[in-house]
């Protein structure tokens, strides 16, 4: 009699199992059948002890069979209390992926995505023990807006463009010319080294001093580009101060032919000639204030200096647009 005792005693946990996984069973017969709503009630029964089994099924059923739901609700929310108590005191990592689905899409309460993702986070640190505070979740980093517009400088290169984006921390990239493109150069000439009748006077050694210049025009040819690149960094919410840096060149060029001493041109020997004193090509300088206007607008005025030397006033406008 003892004996008999104990091995009841024994095998009492093994006949509860069997007791309480009945109804997932027969749940799973009704389920080949899909006879869905005496699944329901099957897996129903489990809900009691919290059976994720029976979660899994029912919540497949939830998924699949939308006619259903509205006779689900009881059921789903004690599932859901269910899962909240095995991810709080047991940290039951599949008990929160189940969570996150639920607030997801509205299984046994309202739609919540907040609570989704604070799930999700306590899910991400649980596998990662080792996430540090400052790669965790934090305020949303500002994204960047990028524009395009406009860039001239009207003195001298009127034409120009200039792209980028803007942030607290920003950058641009801007070229502007006038669209003369620059000629070859055979000669060098300076100011005040034509006489009133446009001659040169013969003092640049690179002329000929027996020889004879006339330049064809007394205006010459302005030749102007320059690419420059930088930072931009807000100073109030919808003001930027930028700086930045690259290279330019401006040539100034005069056509000229040689003439004998009677002043007649010599047939085939004409050419031009680089003003050295206000040509140069080097290292340009820009610096601006830009203002945002809206959503979609923005307007910039500034200078550039050239060859640290030479100032000339700047302005542009443009547009943002999204890249995605």
């Amino acid at each position: 009699m003892r004996q008999k005792l104990l091995w009841s005693l024994l095998l009492l946990p093994f006949c509860l199992q069997a007791q309480l996984t009945e109804y997932n069973r027969k749940g799973d017969e009704a389920m080949k059948r899909k006879d869905y709503q005496d699944a329901k009630m099957w897996y129903e029964e489990g809900i009691s002890y919290c059976d994720t089994y029976s979660i899994n099924r029912l919540t497949v059923i939830w998924t699949e069979n939308e006619n259903m739901r509205s006779s689900m609700g009881p059921a789903m929310s004690k599932s859901l209390d269910c899962l909240n108590s095995m991810a709080i005191s047991k940290k039951d990592t599949l008990a929160m992926k189940k969570l996150i689905l639920f607030h997801s899409e509205g299984i046994g309460t309202p739609p919540d995505e907040s609570a989704a993702a604070s799930w999700q986070e306590m899910l991400t640190q649980i596998r990662n023990p080792y996430v540090s505070e400052q790669s965790r979740p934090g305020k949303p980093r500002e994204k960047m807006r990028f524009f395009v517009g406009l860039s001239s400088s009207p003195a001298i290169a009127p034409y120009g463009i200039q792209i980028g984006g803007m942030a607290a921390i920003g950058w641009y990239v801007r070229v502007r010319t006038n669209f003369v493109l620059p000629r070859k150069a055979n000669e060098t000439c300076i100011n005040g080294e034509k006489t009133g009748d446009n001659r040169f006077q013969g003092k640049i050694p690179a002329f000929d001093p027996n020889q004879m210049y006339r330049f064809k025009s007394s205006d010459g040819e302005k030749s102007m580009w320059t690419g420059t690149a930088g930072l931009m960094f807000r100073i109030a919410p919808t003001v930027y101060l930028s700086a930045g840096g690259g290279y330019a060149q401006y040539d100034v060029l005069y056509a000229y032919e040689k003439i004998d001493n009677d002043g007649n041109p010599k047939p085939g020997e004409d050419g031009w000639a680089r003003n050295r004193d206000t040509s140069y090509k080097g290292v340009a300088v820009d610096a601006d204030a830009t203002v945002v206007f809206g959503k979609r607008f923005y307007g910039t005025v500034g200078c550039s200096m050239l060859n640290m030397k030479h100032f000339y006033p700047t302005a542009g406008i443009g547009v943002f647009f999204n890249i995605k």
